[in-house]
């Protein structure tokens, strides 16, 4: 009996599969759309096909990194808080979280991509979804019913990221990094 094709989607997602476990056994250094095809047991053009260059793989590896953690936000934005503190926490807590499971490969994955107008352009875009949901979150605990400003809610995010890398390099436990993170939260939507 011959062998079922994979769609372009389920093919797509091996080889993202697979290119993760290149870097995080191997290293960024390692990964390349042609280690890529061997590792993966498939044709190099089939690797191009899906993602063009190795810069175009990383992108797509950070995208879905970045893709799960969105939706780690948005999943925790569902949960009804009835405090600051509690919304806060729950933020918090799905962000740092999200950057566990990522693992250090993500942050690899990230300074591999440095420099590219592509990556600038995702990660200013990606910024901008996680300070509109945090503000829209924090909104009904402000003063005023409305979303903090830009200013405290990118800090927060800033705080938020920064600390959440500290617990996935294991220099702060997660306790203490969702703890930080709640507080600079917190403190965004006060005024």
């Amino acid at each position: 009996m011959a062998a079922q094709r994979m769609t372009r989607e389920e093919r797509r997602r091996q080889l993202l599969d697979t290119a993760h476990d290149i870097v995080r056994t191997e290293g960024t250094d390692a990964l390349t759309l042609v280690s890529l095809a061997e590792r993966a047991g498939v044709s190099r053009p089939v690797t191009y096909e899906h993602f063009t260059t190795r810069g175009g793989l990383l992108l797509a590896l950070y995208r879905a990194y970045d893709e799960q953690l969105g939706q780690a936000i948005r999943d925790a934005v569902r949960e009804r808080a009835e405090t600051l503190e509690d919304v806060a926490a729950i933020l918090a807590a799905a962000y740092v979280d999200g950057v566990l499971a990522a693992g250090p490969e993500c942050e690899r994955i990230s300074a591999a991509l440095s420099g590219s107008r592509e990556t600038s352009d995702f990660r200013r875009a990606s910024r901008e979804f996680y300070v509109d949901t945090f503000g829209r979150a924090l909104a009904p605990f402000t003063p005023t019913g409305q979303a903090p400003g830009p200013a405290p809610l990118i800090g927060a995010l800033g705080a938020t990221e920064a600390l959440a890398q500290a617990a996935a390099e294991e220099r702060l436990s997660r306790t203490a990094a969702v703890s930080a993170a709640a507080a600079a939260l917190g403190r965004a939507a006060r005024p």
